[in-house]
This record gives C-alpha cells, sequence and structure tokens, in this order.
C-alpha cells in the first residue's frame, strides 16, 4: 500500500500544497518532445506514450488513446475528459499538459513547439519547487539538531530528578523517558523522510537487491552470534559488545557507499557524452560510426560502459535493448532516464541533436540540485555525528554516577523523613545502555541517509559507524571516569563516616 494515497501523507509529500517533485513528470515531457522531433501524427504520439512506462502519465494516455481512438471520441476530446478526470486526484501538472495539448490538437498547432516550450517550463518549475524544498530541509535540519540535544537533556534531567525525589518506580520512569523520546524522534525523521526529496539513484533490478539483502542479512546474523557470545563473557563491557556486534554491517555498508560514489560520477559524466552522441548521430545517421567518433573522447568513468555499448550495436543488437544494458551497467537512474528518451527519439525519427541536448540539460540541471542538497547534508551528518557522540558521553556519565549513587546510598544513610533519594538500580542503567547506543544510532543515521537521499542502502554504514563510536565513548568515559568519581566522592565519603 502506497502512503501518498492517504491525503496527509500526500500532503506532506507535496509540502502542504499541490506542487510536489516529480522528476518522471520532467523526463516524461523530453519523452515527449523527443517524438515530436521526428514530425510524426499525434495519434501516433498519444500511442507512443501511453506504452512508455511513465506510470500515472503514460496511463492517462493509453486512456485518451482508448477514448480518443478506440471509442472514436476524437483525440482533442478525450484529452479534455482525461483532464478532468485526473483533476480529481489533484494532478495538477498533468491537466494542465492534457488541456494545453487538447487545444494544440484541436488547432493543428506544430507539436515540436508546444512540447519545447513545455520541457523548458517543467524543467524550470521542477527547479524552483526544489530550491523551496531544499529550504524547507534546512529548517527541519535545524529543528533535529535542537530536539536531539534537548531529548538527552530531557532524559538525563528526568532520571536526576526521579532518584532525588524519592520515587519507588525510577526504572520505569527511565524506561518511559526513553519509550517517548524515542517514538518522538521516529516521527519527527519521518516527517523527515514524506517532505524531503527522495533522489533515486540507483537503477537495479531486484536481483541486486536481493543480493545486497542476503549480505546484509549474512552480516547481520555474523554480528548477532558475535554480540551473544560477547555478552555471556561476565567481565566484557555491554557497550563494547553491542559496538562488536553492529561492526560488521560496515562491510555492506561500504559496498552500498563505493557504489553510489560510482554512481554520481557516472552521472557527472553522462551530459557530455549524450549530448556529443547526439549530435554526431544527427550527421552520420548511424550508431556504430557515431560511437566510434564519440569514443575518441575519454568520458571518465563512462568510458568502459560505453565501449561496452559500442561492442553491442557492432554485433547487431537492437537499439533499445543496447540503451537498457547500457542503463544496467551504469546502475544508474538518471542515465536509465535519459537512454530511454534517446531510444525512443532514434526508433520514431526523431533529431537526435535537439533531443540530446535536452537530455543533457536535465541531467546538468538534476546533477547542480542534488550537488547543493550534498552540500547542506555534510553539514547535517558532521553536526549530527557530533550530537551523537555528545550524548551518549552524557548517558555514559550518567550510568557511571548512578552506579556511583546507588554505592553511596547504600553506605551512608542520607535519607530523611522529609528527604527520600532512590537510585537507579545500576545492573538496570547497565542493561539500558545497550538499547541507548542501539537507538540514537539507528535514529541519527536515518535522520543523515534522509537528508541526504540518493541510494538508502548506505544507511547501514551509518548505522555501523555510529553504532561502534557510540560504544567506544560510553566505554571510554566510564572506564575515565571511574577512578576519578570513586576517589573524589567515596573515598571522600568514607572519610566523612568514619571518626
Amino acid at each position: 500500500m502506497e502512503l501518498a494515497k492517504f491525503p496527509l501523507f500526500n500532503k506532506l509529500a507535496t509540502g502542504g500544497g499541490a506542487e510536489a517533485i516529480d522528476e518522471k513528470f520532467v523526463y516524461f515531457m523530453a519523452f515527449l518532445y523527443s517524438i515530436s522531433t521526428g514530425e510524426v501524427e499525434s495519434v501516433d504520439m498519444i500511442k507512443t506514450a501511453s506504452k512508455s512506462g511513465y506510470g500515472k502519465f503514460s496511463q492517462a494516455f493509453m486512456d485518451t488513446f482508448r477514448l480518443g481512438v478506440g471509442w472514436s471520441y476524437g483525440l482533442s476530446k478525450s484529452l479534455e475528459m482525461i483532464a478532468n478526470k485526473v483533476a480529481q486526484n489533484n494532478e495538477i501538472q498533468l491537466k494542465q499538459i492534457l488541456v494545453k495539448l487538447a487545444q494544440v490538437v484541436r488547432l493543428g498547432d506544430d507539436l515540436k513547439t508546444f512540447f519545447h516550450a513545455e520541457v523548458k517550463s517543467a524543467i524550470m518549475n521542477f527547479e524552483i519547487i526544489y530550491e523551496r524544498k531544499l529550504e524547507t530541509q534546512k529548517l527541519f535540519l535545524e529543528m533535529f539538531y535542537t530536539l536531539m540535544s534537548t531529548a538527552a537533556f530531557m532524559v538525563s534531567a528526568n532520571s536526576i530528578m526521579t532518584m532525588l525525589m524519592g520515587s519507588n518506580d525510577a526504572e520505569d520512569i527511565l524506561l518511559s523517558s526513553l519509550i517517548g523520546v524515542s517514538i518522538s524522534m521516529t516521527v519527527f525523521v519521518f516527517l523527515m523522510y514524506m517532505m524531503f526529496p527522495r533522489d533515486k539513484l540507483a537503477y537495479a533490478t531486484a536481483d541486486d537487491d536481493l543480493k545486497f539483502r542476503l549480505r546484509v542479512y549474512m552480516m547481520a546474523g555474523i554480528g548477532a552470534g558475535i554480540g551473544v557470545v560477547l555478552f555471556m563473557i561476565p567481565d566484557f563491557p555491554n557497550t563494547l559488545a553491542v559496538g562488536v556486534a553492529v561492526a560488521p554491517l560496515i562491510i555492506p555498508g561500504l559496498k552500498a557507499k563505493k557504489m553510489e560514489a560510482q554512481i554520481k560520477e557516472l552521472n557527472q559524466a553522462y551530459p557530455e557524452f549524450i549530448r556529443h552522441f547526439g549530435e554526431i548521430y544527427a550527421t552520420v545517421g548511424s550508431m556504430g560510426q557515431a560511437l566510434d567518433a564519440v569514443l575518441r573522447s575519454d568520458f571518465g568513468p563512462l568510458q568502459k560502459h560505453v565501449i561496452g555499448f559500442k561492442n553491442r550495436v557492432k554485433n547487431r543488437i537492437d537499439q533499445k535493448l543496447g540503451f537498457e544494458l547500457l542503463s544496467r551497467d551504469a546502475g544508474s537512474e538518471i542515465i536509465a532516464n535519459g537512454n530511454q528518451v534517446i531510444s525512443t527519439a532514434m526508433d520514431k525519427g526523431g533529431d537526435m541533436n535537439e533531443t540530446g541536448n535536452v537530455v543533457a540539460d536535465i541531467t546538468l540541471k538534476m546533477n547542480e540540485l542534488r550537488a547543493k542538497r550534498a552540500q547542506t547534508a555534510k553539514t547535517f551528518e558532521t553536526v549530527v555525528i557530533v550530537l551523537h557522540i555528545l550524548t551518549l558521553a552524557v548517558f555514559g556519565l550518567m550510568n557511571k554516577l548512578t552506579e556511583i549513587f546507588f554505592e553511596l546510598i547504600n553506605t551512608v544513610d542520607v535519607s530523611n523523613s522529609t528527604f527520600q533519594l532512590t537510585p537507579i538500580d545500576p545492573e538496570f542503567m547497565a542493561a539500558m545502555m545497550p538499547v541507548m547506543i542501539i537507538m540514537t544510532s539507528v535514529l541519527s543515521a536515518v535522520a543523515i541517509k534522509v537528508a541526504q537521499g540518493g541510494l538508502y542502502k548506505t544507511v547501514f554504514y551509518n548505522i555501523a559507524i555510529l553504532a561502534v563510536l557510540g560504544a567506544i565513548v560510553s566505554f571510554v568515559m566510564n572506564f575515565m571516569l571511574a577512578d576519578f568519581l570513586e576517589t573524589h566522592i567515596l573515598d571522600f565519603v568514607d572519610e566523612t563516616v568514619v571518626p
């Protein structure tokens, strides 16, 4: 079930208004423009668009073709009928393009001129909405800083006040505080996920996703086994056991990070290649000769994939299949979207020079906007890591103070009829430390990934790194303060009690 079908989630995803970021719509406009450059008839263009695989946009054109041709309502009348239908689902962009196209078909205007203007408008509109989303993202990320630091303070202060006020259920109050904080932080991160751009990066098959999941399951199983063994060792710190147990997730996370970096490099090289390829193909009219000429230039990490594409073309592989295999080799959603437009334009006899330029312009704009987001996300990542370390340092300090406070109460009777002290059980606090490490690590890692967008498989790397850092900080804090606090507090108490 898609969350976007619910009105509340749909409003969150669109930022509370009717506008939404939709890369697919931009590429659909480029797709229609590429067909129109071949001077095709409107019926042929709508029929081709109905089988293009662009989701709700293709479905709208399929319904139009069925009504206009199959049921003989006429294309212009069918376009207006489908426009009224999609308007009920708040599809403003789709409704506008259908209404405009209906007028163009009725008046017999040039489709190429119309879609050229619509592509430029779609790109400009996409940029405006994306920039607006980035400003919203900056505000929400700042709110996350505040919420994260406040939550750590609330849990610590609530636990200390519970002990000082003489509550008989100090452990339950601590547990309730952690549950409340975790729920509130989870809800806030979910809101961030719904409101921020997704920026799909990878073009992967179901088999690729299955292989990655199996790798994650294997590493998680290994980590769980190691963690169980370490927890069974009496003198081994629980905090370090958690860090060691989660550490194996770094392996699939690193692979995902490497894949993400490679895809971004390919996206940077793609506009130059596709523009050059379109210009030469429009002149020579042969894919093999065009690719031979294109490969005289160096396209960096994309070069080997273009060579493989050329070899398939030389072996008379169908051009649609060749472009699809190029997309799979690159593993990039942006490259796959661009290749689909180029492949269809070639099949329909479109102007490859114009089509290549449009695809290159869209890719450059996508790369530019994502680079701006990456800059903001990098700053957010640094701040969250620092806050994560400080938060677990506070929890580690609270753990040691609880232990000393418990021993102090059992050593010296400092309570009276008006002032009752009830310390938290140190064993309970020690058992809660691994939970705190995992909770803060997962929430911080997911928040960082939501801010970054792109390949969400890299979240396992963030979780593992933050968990290891948190475990080390908690252990070091406990180890460094052990002698100091015991010497300056417990020894002082012993000297005071003994005459």
